[in-house]
């Protein structure tokens, strides 16, 4: 009788672990307990984590499916499970219990409705209700109101209208029977709604306690804001913190206690969004369509409540500044120094679900060539991912994920590279678990390579594709003529009118990829065209408008060599000889004095290096 099959990577003598197969008795739901087939402690066995959360080792998808439905020998079963292991225990990120936090503030532009919704909710919700217009003695009626975020939610300063001083009444009721209007309450609140400021209470109070002109200023924290129908304020745009009343399931979804996952994670080295200037690269702020990612003069921020992991950012990323701690770009590249992948494999892309399903579906089919792998969000995957897979021998390649994404975008871009150097047709292709099964049983002409990629090397993903690229170049038997220029914005050139440039290096300060750098021996520009991300800084701040950016990713040979862009005639000090700048930014500096009648022809001490400059002033002066 068929069983589960069991696939157990286990402690074995030494510091080798060791995999074997066997049958166990598993159902969703129950506790993954396989110890009964070991007498050694479980490092790890292949299964699905989504029907065994609580299980005492980590699970892998990809280790049984490959177990069950592909035909590995045993040898490469013991490699994959030690790849998975190794894996497993490489994802560090943040992880904690947001408590919650159910105080609110809420606004209301008149007294019934905020009574109404205080009635309601105030069992439920720890209401801060305020008034924006009215006067009622429940509530207070906040005037000159001013909202302004804070980093855990907003501050509302606002004046409340403190007609009686209740330091010096003593509730003696003089004041009561000379009110007309009987807007003085014998709760002592001046309803100001019908109140015509006669003073007649002024004049009767002996105390001096009535004053209808003072005002109380208050401050208010508050982790977030509700707006009842009618409130109208001026309220920072776009917080995910202001709620409506047409948003209270969102409200209530957000104070309870949360597990927050930090998979998401930002570095400055290779970002080319520059902070200090405001500027640059924005591609994963417009990817984001949830508010979650943000950019300040701190950098870039994921706001991890916000986040749904979807992946677009991290597709859209061209550097890799953004990375998914669940699968970064690090362990992507050193998984196959574990399992190196068989030439001519066909790779399956897909998260738990979408592989569980095809697994429960299709264990009757065999597999020949085929390499299932999970990867938890396949709509983060990068050109650079699907270009390592296809170097390092597979010859097709399917993505378990809905059309439309940004990775759809990038398998796009692939795949026309593809196309050029090799005359492939669509190897990548984006599927649905639907399609995956009968397109595995559709043959597609491999392309044999002369040569199998093995660098694990890893600096940025930018490095990475570029190296990967000019690997499968040198590969191609496409004639350099006919290789095109693929238009997309993440690729591109910068020209630079010599003539204009100056050599100030601004532009070389804000480029953290490298694609711009200035070479202090030669005193030129240089330019390596493969590296550029179009970001646009050094576009925006040249002094000179020397530079232009021109986009798109060309495969000639020279659009992946450095070269020099502008070249500049060094500066030699008249008094040492000492090269301390070059003759054009000196030029510059001259032209500018000139025209503001500050440049002296017989006192020319900015040809003079800073030490020889100090020298003459000294000697001028004691002469």
């Amino acid at each position: 009788m068929k069983e589960y099959s069991g696939h157990l990577l286990c402690s074995g003598k030494g510091a080798d672990p060791t995999f074997f197969s066997a049958p166990i008795p598993v159902h969703p739901g129950t506790a993954f307990n396989s110890q009964q087939k070991s007498d050694k402690d479980i490092l790890l066995a292949g299964g699905f984590p989504g029907i065994h959360p609580d299980s005492a080792f980590p699970l892998s998808p990809t280790l049984q499916l490959n177990g069950d439905l592909a035909n590995y020998s045993d040898t490469d079963m013991a490699a994959l499970a030690r790849a998975e292991f190794t894996r497993s225990n490489s994802q560090t990120y943040r992880s904690y219990i947001l408590e919650s936090n159910p105080r609110v503030t809420v606004l209301g532009g008149d007294a019934e409705s905020l009574h109404t919704f205080y009635d309601g909710y105030g069992g439920v919700l720890r209401i801060d209700p305020l008034l924006i217009q009215g006067y009622t003695p429940e509530f207070a009626t906040a005037e000159e109101l001013e909202i302004a975020e804070t980093e855990d939610g907003f501050r509302l300063s606002f004046t409340v209208k403190q007609a009686v001083d209740l330091n010096r009444c003593t509730y003696c009721g003089a004041c009561g029977p000379v009110c007309a209007e009987h807007c003085l309450s014998e709760q002592l609140f001046l309803d100001f709604s019908r109140c015509t400021l006669c003073k007649e209470c002024v004049s009767a109070c002996p105390h001096g306690a009535i004053d209808l002109h003072a005002v109380e200023k208050r401050e208010l924290l508050t982790p977030a804001i509700l707006l009842l129908d009618g409130a109208k304020v001026n309220i920072p745009q776009h917080n995910e913190k202001v709620y409506s009343e047409k948003d209270l399931p969102r409200l209530f979804a957000s104070i309870y206690s949360t597990q927050v996952e930090e998979v998401i994670t930002w570095s400055s080295t290779f970002c080319q969004y520059s902070a200090k200037l405001g500027i640059g690269c924005t591609t994963c702020l417009h990817a984001c369509s949830h508010g979650a990612v943000q950019q300040d003069q701190d950098g870039v921020h994921i706001d991890h409540l916000a986040c749904l992991e979807c992946g677009a950012c991290l597709a859209a990323c061209p550097t890799g500044a953004l990375q998914y701690k669940r699968f970064d770009d690090i362990r992507f590249v050193e998984y196959f120094r574990t399992f190196p992948l068989v030439p001519g494999t066909t790779v399956v892309l897909g998260n738990e679900q979408d592989l569980h399903r095809y697994w429960w579906q299709n264990q009757t089919r065999p597999h020949e060539n085929v390499f299932f792998l999970e990867y938890p969000q396949p709509h983060a995957l990068h050109a650079m991912h699907f270009l390592l897979l296809y170097a390092m021998g597979a010859k097709r390649i399917f993505t378990i994920a809905k059309e439309g994404s940004k990775t759809g975008l990038q398998i796009q871009l692939v795949n026309t590279i593809l196309q050029a150097l090799f005359a492939t047709n669509d190897p990548i292709r984006m599927v649905n678990a639907g399609q995956l099964a009968d397109c595995l049983t559709t043959e597609n002409p491999a392309v044999r390579l002369t040569g199998l990629y093995h660098d694990f090397s890893f600096t940025n993903r930018r490095e990475k594709f570029i190296d990967l690229l000019t690997f499968l170049r040198l590969q191609s038997d496409a004639e350099p003529m006919h290789l095109l220029t693929i238009a997309t914005d993440d690729f591109g050139e910068i020209l630079c009118d010599e003539e204009k440039c100056t050599h100030c290096s601004a532009c070389v300060g804000e480029c953290r990829v490298e694609a711009l750098v200035a070479d202090a021996n030669t005193f030129s520009l240089k330019h390596s065209p493969a590296r550029c991300t179009q970001c646009g800084i050094c576009v925006t701040i040249c002094p000179e408008n020397a530079l232009t950016a021109q986009a798109g990713l060309s495969l000639q040979a020279d659009f992946f060599t450095e070269k020099t862009v502008a070249q500049a005639e060094p500066l030699k000090c008249k008094g040492c000889g000492k090269v301390f700048g070059t003759r054009k930014s000196l030029e510059k500096v001259v032209a500018i004095l000139t025209a503001k009648n500050m440049w002296d022809s017989q006192d020319d001490l900015l040809s003079y290096c800073d030490t020889c400059r100090i020298v003459n002033l000294y000697e001028s002066q004691v002469k």
